[in-house]
């Protein structure tokens, strides 16, 4: 594996690397996935000894952001009345529209939804971040339109195409995606960010619902035979935030991993597959336990925002402690957080992960309102907020026109610093 070269070597190194690797008809390394073949294209990503490589054998550090709200609705982050009738959540919000305007008009409606929260500005911005991976969160309904009023035609019609297209738009831009899959059939964990919410953690039947689990086990090996050619995703993170009501983990949801895990690989599929814990190292298992090869192990964490700086800055130190003293060895990666309205903070943790050797995706891109959550905030009235029972179809129309990027603000700190440009510093730092 080639370390110790800075970016200009790099581009090079791997130009070479490719061009021997073309002349020699090498195709498992020099062919580039349908796009341009340039210096420029991304490469497969591996994980090997606790790293992650590119075909070339470069060290790929992956820093970047989520796409939240692109494809999974959350009520305080994406522009809709929040206690409202139906729930918040992407189900609840489409049966409305489906009930309302008819299914495809309502495929119409989140079709209008997603051009409108990202566009090509948000690649361009990505890009101009310095960041190379973006996480995208989806649920099984952007694929599976059909299960989305019963499971009866469930399976039956996948959808590829608005994840594969922002794949493919990313990849322009020289950024991987990760595919994260935030809902599961029946919901994993019962909270909005699945797609589904329920009541109780008594609700949540997902792991003894073998209808459910199936469903997921399928969904993930169609995915892995749709993508396993396209080197632009960096890997597939099976399930976010897996224990029910988002709680911790054990022995059931390592099994369900594993079935996903073997679906996968049963494809020929050999991208990096992630495995969330999602909180604390105790969580997930040694990879001999079930003989994971090429991994990835992902954790979030949301240290409380009233913390002190010093306490602050510890609970960081420990979260990271803590994961590393189960010597895992694989990649390790802090798929979600954030650290507020601390600049300090925000410097503080982003250096600590990088000296540490994580990946990160920081929680997220782009919120409804000024929130350091968000790098951009959509800075709209409570008028402006779609209420799926009683707006028209063209008044959710024009509600939806008014989250584009270009209208609104990067979030700043009190000094008038940027996220943008604190991300930028830290994504670039080796």
């Amino acid at each position: 594996m080639i370390d110790g070269v800075n970016a200009v070597e790099r581009k090079f190194i791997r130009a070479a690397v490719l061009a021997v690797a073309c002349v020699l008809a090498m195709p498992w390394l020099c062919s580039c996935g349908g796009g341009n073949n340039n210096d420029d294209e991304l490469l497969a990503l591996t994980a090997e000894n606790g790293k992650v490589y590119d075909e070339a054998g470069f060290e790929v550090s992956l820093r970047g952001v989520n796409a939240g709200g692109l494809f999974v609705t959350e009520h305080w982050m994406t522009g809709f009345v929040y206690g409202s009738s139906p729930s918040n959540d992407f189900r609840s919000l489409s049966q409305t529209f489906i009930e309302r305007f008819g299914k495809e008009r309502t495929i119409e409606l989140w079709e209008i939804y997603r051009q409108n929260w990202w566009s090509d500005v948000d690649f361009r911005n990505c890009a101009e971040m310095g960041i190379n991976v973006i996480r995208l969160p989806f649920t099984y309904m952007n694929i599976d339109f059909d299960a989305v009023e019963n499971f009866d035609n469930a399976g039956k019609n996948y959808d590829f195409s608005a994840i594969e297209s922002f794949v493919d738009e990313a990849a322009e831009y020289g950024i991987y995606t990760i595919l994260d899959m935030h809902g599961a059939y029946g919901s994993q964990n019962g909270q909005d960010h699945s797609g589904q919410i329920f009541d109780s953690v008594e609700d949540v039947t997902f792991y003894s619902d073998e209808k459910l689990t199936g469903l997921t086990v399928d969904l993930w090996q169609a995915i892995a035979e749709h993508f396993k050619d396209n080197p632009a995703v960096a890997g597939y993170d099976i399930l976010n935030e897996p224990g029910e009501k988002a709680g911790q983990t054990g022995e059931k949801h390592w099994a369900f991993y594993d079935r996903v895990y073997d679906a996968i690989r049963s494809t020929g599929d050999e991208h990096i597959v992630i495995f969330e814990s999602c909180w604390d190292g105790r969580n997930l298992p040694s990879t001999d336990k079930y003989g994971w090869e090429n991994c990835m192990y992902s954790f979030h964490h949301y240290a409380g925002d009233k913390l002190s700086h010093e306490d602050y800055c510890a609970s960081w130190d420990n979260k990271i402690a803590d994961v590393e003293s189960f010597n895992f060895g694989v990649p390790l990666q802090m798929g979600e957080f954030t650290n507020y309205t601390s600049l300090e903070n925000w410097r503080y943790t982003l250096n600590l992960m990088n000296d540490k050797g994580w990946h990160w995706t920081s929680w997220t891109y782009k919120v409804w309102g000024k929130m350091a959550w968000g790098v951009y905030n959509v800075m709209g009235a409570n008028e402006d907020k779609v209420n799926a029972s009683t707006d028209s179809y063209d008044e959710i129309i024009a509600k939806f026109s008014k989250l584009k990027t270009q209208d609104a603000e990067k979030y700043a700190f009190s000094d008038g610093t940027t996220l943008e440009s604190v991300i930028k510093q830290y994504a670039a730092k080796k």
